[in-house]
């Protein structure tokens, strides 16, 4: 049901509204904003520029001074034909209790902030005045002019109203159903919960589940178990996968509890499912597509902040694409007991980072395969199978081009020397001395100079476009690797199986284990129950970091398992972002009493804005000589080599130069 103007007008008269952030970004041609979740409500206003915007699916034209507006929850995607530069404003706002006991029809369906309406203003520079004085407001260390940012948002508010009314355009509600499908069938891998489910959506538990049922004929939560079902029952053949791993890739905590749902969805257990009757090969669930209500379109993590956009053949944006593989005809007549089907999952920022998991089994070692299996192996390739399905590789890759931008580290540090990479990849000071004579791909779009190459295996991340991906395909076997899912060790385990030196992968484990063991008791008495965060200023603002995309969480939180602030414990550990992005105002709350810190060392942002500023002179870790500066762009690496370096810095930061002994 869509929503008119004067009842816009009418809920913003009788509403609590919050800004959260004044955004601005830039999307070169080529590169695309791709999946992003909006985490509040939403004005985008593009400055310049032209392109396409694709709200929950629906694709929107765009040129200088549209504003699109989003509700939570929903997914924008930007795809620029041209230079695109735009603002994001991010709010909260609910209405007042007294509004909702009088309009009971918009309470019964939901937040009514979460209506989707474009327009072309009539008089666009007032808009544009606007929201530039607002950003310098907010990002403003002085209070008082943050507070005059706020009142220039109900300007803007008010503004864009009233050429909405003398437009006559009328918003529309989202398909809320269409929206909760997606998220579960991106997110079936996290703890998904029904009340988490609806504050996400801003409706309650019994509505949503009211309105699935009525759409669905089912509940939300049955809904998801289907989806876990169907995941779990696909990745049942493949080779080496146990049940408990499959039931933690699948949502489930453990084996026990994905028995008994799947001999309650099947009517038999996971073994005897497998075996299926006599002479006769398991039968998979019947195809679903992608999304179940929604059509189909990139699959991604929630993308932290818009400064990520420019770089994702670097790593740094968060989308994902799910390709489908069919179970080979082949298979299903010599019943080879290893059933290819593809799982895939999609989420940022960022991210997140900003994340979730996507179900990736690694297929066993060709020695320990099947019959078919060992023939191929004797003809020098065996399947694989990456984060979207299966692919054939060579048993013993010489001739790698890694297009990662970020995980170039897993393969040195397994003795193997690519022979190209993206720019991205030569990025890090730790890994300089070992790339001499590795060919620089640039972003990595060059297939033709990727041709020349005559690679053997290509490895890319999942965020890859299809149409790129199909071009890569062409060239040589390329594997896929689920971006932001894999923690360093199972990443590099990954990197240990495709490359078929899985004992180097386990062997650094090992050692790395063993370093960890002897100087955690030294950091954990030295830091006590102080907290430690780390945050980066770059050229839009300040980012918290937390357990997930490098900077040192992993080692800080994961290996070290000291305590965060409460605010990124809850975001970034506990939560699914890999990153915060905050104003000036809010570095007390993201502050610990130790900071590990650098420049984004990625763009052109002056740092002193937040080094010269008087709250971060006065922070008391400041103060008191506990903030460590850590290299700007080694940092943003999470690799072997990259962590050995960084947790030696830890380590003599905390415990002083005798402290780095205890590594050797």
């Amino acid at each position: 049901m869509d929503m008119r103007v004067d009842e816009q007008i009418a809920l913003w008269n009788h509403a609590n509204a919050r800004l959260m952030d004044v955004r601005l970004g830039t999307l070169a041609r080529g590169d695309a904003l791709r999946a992003y979740r909006l985490p509040a409500h939403a004005f985008l206003y593009t400055i310049e520029g032209s392109g396409l915007a694709k709200l929950d699916d629906e694709p929107r034209e765009l040129g200088s001074h549209h504003v699109l507006h989003g509700g939570r929850g929903a997914v924008l995607e930007l795809y620029p034909a041209e230079r695109l530069s735009y603002y994001m404003v991010l709010y909260k706002a609910e209405p007042l209790p007294h509004y909702l006991r009088q309009y009971r029809s918009h309470a019964a369906t939901g937040d009514p902030f979460r209506c989707h309406y474009g327009m072309l203003p009539s008089y666009p520079q007032a808009l544009a005045d606007n929201l530039a004085a607002m950003r310098e407001d907010w990002l403003s260390a002085d209070p008082l002019n943050q507070l005059r940012a706020r009142l220039l948002f109900g300007q803007f508010v008010h503004e864009l109203l009233r050429q909405l009314r003398e437009q006559g355009v009328e918003p529309s509600r989202p398909d809320l159903i269409a929206q909760v499908v997606r998220y579960m069938d991106e997110h079936y891998a996290e703890q998904v919960t029904l009340s988490r489910i609806a504050e996400l959506f801003g409706c309650s538990e019994s509505y949503l589940t009211k309105q699935f049922r009525r759409r669905l004929g089912l509940s939300p939560i049955r809904y998801l178990t289907q989806v876990r079902m169907d995941r779990a029952a696909r990745m049942l053949g493949l080779a080496g996968a146990s049940l408990q791993e499959i039931a933690e890739r699948v949502g489930y905590p453990d084996a026990h509890s994905l028995s008994r749902s799947f001999k309650k969805s099947f009517g038999r257990s996971p073994s005897k499912y497998l075996a299926g009757p006599p002479d006769a090969v398991p039968e998979l669930p019947v195809a679903r597509t992608e999304y179940a209500l929604a059509p189909v379109s990139p699959r991604c993590y929630i993308i932290v902040d818009n400064h990520s956009h420019d770089r994702a053949t670097g790593g740094s944006s968060m989308s994902r694409k799910k390709r489908t593989s069919s179970l080979p005809a082949a298979a299903l007549l010599l019943g080879i007991t290893m059933l290819l089907g593809a799982c895939g999952n999609g989420i940022t920022n960022a991210g997140s980072s900003l994340a979730t998991s996507s179900p990736t089994v690694t297929a066993s070692s060709p020695a320990a395969s099947s019959p078919a299996s060992a023939e191929s192996s004797a003809s020098g390739t065996r399947t694989y199978v990456d984060s979207q399905g299966s692919v054939t590789i060579p048993v013993h890759p010489e001739r790698i081009v890694d297009l990662t931008g970020s995980a170039i580290g897993n393969l040195l540090e397994l003795g193997i020397k690519p022979i190209a990479a993206t720019d991205a990849s030569m990025q890090s000071p730790y890994h300089k001395d070992q790339l001499a004579g590795v060919v620089n791909l640039g972003e990595g779009s060059d297939f033709e100079k990727i041709l020349s190459l005559q690679p053997d295996l290509i490895v890319v991340f999942d965020y890859l476009e299809a149409a790129q991906y199909d071009k890569l395909a062409e060239i040589a076997p390329v594997v896929r690797l689920a971006y932001g899912a894999d923690r360093p060790a199972e990443l590099l385990k990954k990197f240990g199986d495709f490359t078929g030196r899985g004992d180097q992968a386990q062997s650094w484990i090992d050692e790395w284990n063993r370093k960890i063991e002897r100087v955690k008791p030294q950091i954990v008495e030295t830091v006590g129950d102080r907290t430690v965060s780390i945050l980066q200023p770059y050229a839009k603002g300040i980012y918290a970091w937390g357990d997930k995309g490098g900077r040192g969480g992993e080692i800080l939180y994961g290996d070290l398992g000291l305590k965060a602030p409460p605010i990124i414990q809850q975001k970034l550990i506990d939560g699914p972002e890999f990153g915060a992005n905050l104003s000036l105002e809010q570095l007390p709350d993201y502050a610990g009493d130790y900071i590990f810190t650098s420049n984004w060392g990625w763009d052109d942002g002056n740092p002193e804005v937040v080094y010269g500023s008087a709250l971060w002179k006065g922070l008391p870790a400041v103060k008191e000589g506990r903030a460590y500066f850590i290299d700007a762009k080694g940092s943003y690496y999470n690799d072997p080599i990259s962590l050995e370096a960084q947790l030696a810095f830890i380590v003599e930061s905390l415990l002083g130069k005798e402290g780095l002994a205890l590594l050797s």
